[in-house]
């Protein structure tokens, strides 16, 4: 394996871009002695523009290619470009607001599995809306909620790609108790609502979190229910314990 990359970045008093490049050179000797080579390239893309001091503009472009010596068979795509405006008022800052525009383009190559370890077998293109809002109630409990929907299409074969519907409603309600010693707790009812597949799944997650510094904290927690607030996670995997490490403006 061969990688080579450059990343460059940029910022001032409103203004903060960064972008960086990537390519990797694979090669594998098979049991006949051939050789199978993998050309991979990836480009990142972030921005954060502040509008006023209430308001900001937030942005990623990600975009990857591999192209495998065995065929067009074996290639892969991913595109996920996201644009955010975010309300943080500084004369009522009890107040957080952030609205979300996702476009996300999948097609794995057939060898590449998922960070559960299972085949990513779809071909997925996405649009997600989503917006998020928290209020401190009081200081020591701020409540808040998310909602989030995608329209989705899915296809199974990568030769001749028939896509079909795969849409989904995301409601979350969420509380954090603000404790003392710079620790929070937090608790989220989820209920995820899939009219093409004519199902519904609900569930509870709870966590706990240290704040390491003004801007940085880390937790664990359990996800009781067995989908992720992610809409473009289409397996049903994520039920169990979880390390977060988070970082806030």
């Amino acid at each position: 394996r061969t990688a080579v990359g450059v990343s460059v970045g940029y910022g001032f008093a409103s203004l903060h871009i960064a972008s960086a490049v990537e390519c990797r050179v694979d090669k594998s000797e098979q049991p006949d002695t051939s050789v199978i080579e993998r050309i991979s390239w990836l480009v990142k893309n972030n921005l954060k523009y502040e509008t006023s001091e209430n308001w900001r503009i937030i942005g990623k472009f990600n975009y990857a290619a591999s192209e495998s010596s065995m065929g067009d068979y074996y290639n892969g795509d991913y595109t996920e470009a996201t644009l955010g405006y975010a309300f943080r008022p500084v004369h009522h800052d009890r107040l957080n607001a952030l609205l979300k525009y996702t476009y996300f383009y999948n097609m794995p190559s057939p060898d590449q599995v998922s960070i559960s370890n299972t085949a990513s077998d779809y071909i997925q293109r996405s649009h997600i809306g989503a917006v998020d809002v928290m209020y401190d109630l009081i200081p020591r409990l701020s409540l808040g909620g998310k909602y989030a929907y995608r329209y989705g299409q899915l296809a199974l074969d990568r030769e001749n790609p028939e896509y079909f519907s795969s849409r989904a409603h995301l409601f979350v309600l969420r509380a954090d108790w603000h404790l003392p010693y710079r620790w929070d707790a937090l608790i989220e009812g989820r209920w995820l609502d899939l009219p093409d597949a004519q199902d519904s799944r609900s569930g509870l997650l709870v966590g706990a979190y240290r704040h390491l510094g003004d801007h940085v904290k880390a937790g664990v927690g359990y996800n009781f229910s067995d989908f992720s607030d992610d809409l473009t996670q289409l397996d049903y995997s994520h039920q169990g314990m979880f390390v977060n490490l988070v970082g806030k403006l």
